[in-house]
Formats: C-alpha cells, sequence, structure tokens
C-alpha cells in the first residue's frame, strides 16, 4: 500500500504520537509499503539529514506548548507533493494545521481518509487552566472526525470517551513492545553508577516528557516527603520538557535528570532502574508503563487513563489515586521496602508486555487501511 500520513509531531520530536509514528514508518516500510509523512519543521540533530520519507512545513513554536511546532502548510505544495505520491489512504494523526491540511488534500484528490485520535483534551485543558476551550474545541473536532471514515484509538477506555463526544465510527489501534528495543538484559551497571547508585541501591526512575500535565510535581513533592525512608534510593527522570529546566535551577536532593534517550540507551535507562513510577493521569495508553513492564521493572502507576487498559492491581502494577501526593508516597513507600512485591510485580509486568507483540497490531491498522480504501473503490464503482 501507499500511506499518507500527517502529524503535528515526527521525528526528530520526540512524544508518544511521535514515537508511534517513526517505528509504523519503519514496520511498514519494511514489509514493502511506501509512506510519506508530512510535519512541522524539527530542527534537525546536528550532522543529521532528513528521513527521505518526510514532507515539512513551515511551522512556529506553540504557545501553550513550545516543544511542539505550529505548521502553516501551503496547501498547493501539500496538494501537488500528495497528488505525485498517489497514496491509497491519508491518515490525519492530528487534528490540527496539518491534519486539516491533509483532509483537505485528500478530499479535493477523492482519497480515502482515516484519522486517530490520541490526545485527552479535556485533561490537558483542565491541567493547564484553560476548561472554556472545550466546548468550542469540540464542535470542530465532531466536525473534522465525521469527515474521516474511522477514528482509531489507542485504548478501548479512550473509545468509550469519545463516543460520549459523540464520536461512533471508531476502532482500535492499540500499542505494543519490541523486546529487541525493551529487555532486561540491557541493565548497565555503569549507568546506575553515573548516579551515584551502588550494587545494594535503589534507583527509582521516570521516563517520559517531563511536563506539569505527566504530574511530576506531586512525584517530586512525594520524593522530598519520603525524607530519610527512601535511604540511599536515588530518583532518575530520562527525557525532556519545561520541567526539566526548573529542576536544572532548583535541584532536587536525591533526583538527577539523565536527559533525552534513544535507542540502546533508553532501553538500558530503564531496564538499569529497580522501579518505575508514573504518576501521569493524563494518558490515552501509557507506552512508557508498557516498556516499563518489558524490561521487568515493578512499576508504581495511578488507576486513571489508558493504563487501565493493561496494568492490573497487584498483579503487574501497584495502581494508586490519580491526582494524590500521599498516595504516591505511601505506594513509594511500600515499593522500596517489599523485594517481595517488587520481584512479583516485575515478572507480571513482563508477562504483560509478552503478550502485546507489534506484529498483529501493524497487521490490524493494515487491515484497516486497506478496509478504508476498499470502501471507497467500492462507492466509485
Amino acid at each position: 500500500m501507499r500511506i499518507a500520513i500527517f502529524s503535528e509531531v515526527y521525528w526528530p520530536m520526540v512524544s508518544g504520537v511521535g514515537v508511534t509514528l517513526l517505528r509504523l514508518v519503519n514496520a511498514l516500510e519494511k514489509r514493502g509499503h511506501s509512506l510519506r509523512i508530512y510535519t512541522a519543521n524539527y530542527a534537525l540533530p546536528e550532522g543529521t539529514a532528513d528521513r527521505p520519507e518526510v514532507h515539512r512545513s513551515t511551522s512556529v513554536p506553540f504557545f501553550l506548548y513550545p516543544d511542539i511546532q505550529w505548521a502553516f502548510p501551503r496547501a498547493r505544495d501539500i496538494e501537488d507533493d500528495l497528488a505525485a505520491f498517489q497514496p491509497d489512504v491519508v491518515h490525519v494523526a492530528t487534528e490540527f494545521a496539518m491534519g486539516l491540511a491533509g483532509l483537505k488534500a485528500a478530499e479535493r484528490l477523492g482519497i480515502p481518509v482515516i484519522s486517530s485520535a490520541h490526545t485527552d483534551y479535556q485533561k490537558y485543558a483542565y491541567r493547564y487552566g484553560v476548561p472554556w476551550v472545550l466546548d468550542i474545541g469540540w464542535i470542530y473536532g465532531r466536525w473534522f472526525y465525521n469527515r474521516t471514515a474511522r477514528v482509531l484509538c489507542p485504548s478501548r477506555l479512550y473509545e468509550e470517551y469519545l463516543h460520549t463526544r459523540g464520536i461512533l465510527h471508531t476502532g482500535v489501534w492499540t500499542r505494543g513492545v519490541d523486546p529487541e528495543e525493551f529487555n532486561p538484559a540491557f541493565r548497565s551497571e555503569s549507568y546506575r553508577r553515573s548516579f551515584g547508585v551502588g550494587p545494594d541501591d535503589l534507583l527509582v526512575t521516570y521516563i517520559g516528557r517531563l511536563a506539569k500535565e505527566k504530574d511530576l510535581g506531586r512525584l517530586l513533592d512525594a520524593w522530598r516527603s519520603l525524607g530519610n525512608r527512601k535511604g540511599t534510593a536515588r530518583l532518575v527522570l530520562v527525557g525532556k520538557g519545561p520541567m526539566g529546566d526548573d529542576l536544572e535551577r532548583h535541584p532536587v536532593a536525591g533526583v538527577h535528570l539523565a536527559g533525552l534517550r534513544h535507542g540502546r540507551a533508553l532501553g538500558e535507562a530503564y531496564a538499569s532502574a529497580d522501579l518505575f513510577v508514573f504518576p501521569s493521569c493524563t494518558e490515552t495508553f501509557g507506552n512508557s508503563l508498557l516498556e516499563a513492564m518489558g524490561s521487568r521493572l515493578p512499576s508504581l502507576a495511578v488507576a486513571d487513563g489508558g493504563v487501565l487498559e493493561f496494568a492490573r492491581q497487584g498483579e503487574n502494577a501497584l495502581l494508586v489515586k490519580p491526582r494524590d501526593t500521599t498516595a504516591l508516597l505511601t505506594g513509594l513507600q511500600q515499593l522500596l521496602g517489599d523485594a517481595d512485591l517488587r520481584h512479583r510485580l516485575a515478572q507480571g509486568g513482563l508477562k504483560t508486555a509478552a503478550e502485546r507483540a507489534w506484529g498483529p497490531i501493524h497487521d490490524q491498522l493494515l487491515a484497516d487501511y486497506q478496509w478504508v480504501a476498499e470502501m471507497r473503490r467500492t462507492r466509485a464503482a
């Protein structure tokens, strides 16, 4: 198949959506499919050429979230390039400028369109103090999604939420984990030593965006409240984001920043920890938690959002009340002090990860693409 994807976020920007799309492109190209990605203009790593499948549009940092670029795609350029690529289907992965440009170009060229919804904007709006935008936003959201043949959701739970918003023509494009990327065999003692963690010390980690909506403020408050009860344990935050800049200016005792990591270095960051903490309640799936499970980490997470699709209390994770610093504190104290519980959760998580291979997930997505393309051909006939 020939597949065109429109998204505000893509390599080299690191986010759940961006990483998922990059993995999808690599997997489908290996199967012999052709892909073209229409995205915003992000600064490339020094000395690195752009990926060959990418078409970039002029963009500026989004004022509410400067790490994300707001694109200004030129309709004629997009349409000409799309016509030359001749896709069987257009996949609009974000709803904003790039997604809208893709939707309009596909409609003008008669190309079938499928969409995917990744972000719980309701929780983001409340987290950033702008809940008033929701009613206006969903007027646009319903108009946008209803112009596509199917809306793919990362979890059944988020699919149910879209149903409450009047979006009913949905399907599920779930997430998996690759043992070649996330594996307990990648544990590195040199990584641990770089943060002053010895063989008998515990390394607690969070891996993801360092941003307000991930509820890292509560995690840091809980960590401070542990005081001497955490013993020689260290907390290592892996990723980047606006909160990282704040922590560099105002360090917290026992908390280390590991920066952004990719490839094997990211796998090492997971596997070298002894406990994974995921306080976010804005997830529509929770890729990081599943990656931690694949690295055989016991995990502490909040009982909210898309993580409930696969996280089971006491079996593969310790789940605590969301938006509750005391609950996080209690969970941390319990896991730091109970090696048997850590071992049981780690083994349960590894079993869960083994059940979520990417192959069948990509098979289902291709089936959705083919269904949309065939439906259009049938109508045309």
